[in-house]
């Protein structure tokens, strides 16, 4: 956390155009999981269960709204990271960090190879595009493909600068977004248009008849990773301290604080309700596409060509000449996903080690020299395990994103629950809000806890 001068205060937009300019932090949230999330396991999950689990994928996106607001309160009003305002939560800590925190990083852990997932996945693409080799040895082609990413990415990412960062994802997912919902509208003219009854049966919180405990691991999976994702949740308190927010609200003193921090709190509600809305707009629209044309056609997107057969949702509905299209936005979407990861893992760990006394948290040049070691070391990572399992890259996603949704979640929702209630009294969440956060929070929870019995088994 940097020291607040007086200098940097700000005045909360109240005008429409200031305040669409001074959104930000909420869209990299959303880009650094709409590429694994929406491109890859929505369409993948559609095609196997058809529109049964459509309300998993609305219910995912939107009840994680009120968490988002409320970490994100927070660490603006007290100008904290997620890990200085958690370490503060009561229980044992090690090396003086809460052990929440270190849970929740075990956790973070676990789940990065999903970014291998999404490397294959380009490469994959890239391979069809442009192959290497011979479809005989089309593994190698996509692990030259891999390294290529791999490479470029952590070029984008070096000068690691959050304004980069939120331009960046804003081209790279706003240019693909658009087409999506034409694309629904346009499949309403062919023969796989959607019904009011296909609609509705999957708003009736079932899991089918057919293979109810790979639904209920399709819960979870989609649980934790639609919208924005459970582990996620955590890294918007970064984006919103580096957009600036924070520094507007100038020192804790200073006239006027109380009233500009209101005003910033109301920016914040905004730029989180906009991420919501396009998540769900989007995880909707590939959940529909999906079921409509994968799942009636018979098709399980699988395999280094796992993109290039979800580009049947588009060749389906636009015709052919739109699989080009299609595959030139799909690289630019799971490319945003590749950019924002080591980005949100650079400042995860460069915190957890501020957490745990190894960094000095008042020294910018040792935090930002830290957050470019990580970086590199995660994409090392990525790499090794793209190279190592390069054939099917949507199960590491959805395994990822599996072991998000059933600790990473929850973990986030206890401690975001914590920190809400432990925000300065003038600036705390209304009561009815409270009550929609606790309630988002139970049945989140709820969801998750009824899927992993359904999934083990231990009832029918």
């Amino acid at each position: 956390m940097s020291d607040v001068g007086s200098n940097s205060v700000r005045e909360p937009p109240t005008r429409l155009f200031p305040m669409l300019f001074t959104l930000g932090p909420g869209i990299v949230v959303a880009g650094s999981v709409v590429g694994s999330g929406e491109l890859i396991n929505t369409p993948v999950q559609a095609a196997r269960f058809g529109f049964v689990l459509l309300w998993v994928v609305i219910l995912s996106c939107l009840i994680k709204y009120f968490v988002q607001v409320e970490i994100g309160r927070h660490c603006l009003v007290h100008n904290r990271t997620a890990f200085e305002a958690l370490n503060r939560f009561p229980g044992p800590k090690p090396r003086g960090t809460s052990w929440i925190v270190w849970l929740f990083v075990l956790t973070w852990t676990m789940a990065q190879f999903g970014a291998a997932g999404i490397v294959v996945a380009i490469a994959g693409l890239l391979h069809r595009m442009l192959p290497l080799a011979s479809q005989d040895h089309a593994t190698g082609s996509v692990q030259m493909w891999a390294i290529v990413v791999v490479v470029v990415t952590q070029m984008v990412v070096w000068k690691s600068l959050y304004a980069h960062l939120e331009k960046i994802v804003l081209v790279l997912v706003g240019a693909f977004s658009a087409s999506v919902v034409v694309g629904l509208t346009i499949l309403q003219g062919t023969e796989y248009r959607i019904a009011a009854h296909d609609v509705w049966s999957g708003l009736t919180f079932s899991l089918g008849d057919d293979s109810p405990k790979l639904a209920a691991y399709a819960v979870i999976s989609l649980m934790g990773g639609l919208g924005v994702a459970g582990i996620e949740l955590f890294t918007y308190p970064y984006w919103v301290l580096e957009k600036g927010y924070a520094r507007n609200l100038g020192p804790p003193d200073s006239e006027g604080w109380l009233r500009r921090a209101r005003g910033w709190v109301r920016m914040l509600q905004i730029d989180a309700g906009f991420a919501t809305l396009v998540a769900t707009i989007l995880s909707t629209a590939y959940f529909l596409l999906g079921a409509a044309i994968l799942f009636r056609m018979g098709e399980e997107p699988q395999g280094i060509d796992v993109v290039h057969r979800i580009s049947s949702i588009f060749t389906q509905t636009y015709g052919n000449w739109s699989r080009g299209v299609f595959l030139a936005g799909a690289f630019c979407t799971l490319f945003s996903t590749v950019i924002v990861g080591p980005m949100a893992n650079g400042r995860i760990y460069t915190d957890f080690l501020c957490s745990i006394g190894w960094l000095d948290r008042s020294q910018p040049q040792a935090v930002h020299r830290s957050h470019r070691v990580i970086q590199t070391l995660f994409l090392a990572f990525v790499l090794t395990v793209a190279l190592a399992m390069p054939t099917r890259p949507e199960q590491l996603v959805i395994l990822s994103q599996y072991i998000v949704g059933l600790i990473g979640t929850p973990v986030a929702m206890v401690g975001i629950c914590w920190m809400a209630f432990h925000t300065d009294r003038r600036l705390r969440m209304h009561w009815f809000t409270a009550v929609l956060v606790v309630a988002s929070v139970l049945v989140f929870v709820g969801c998750l806890f009824i899927g992993f019995v359904v999934q083990r088994g231990w009832v029918q």
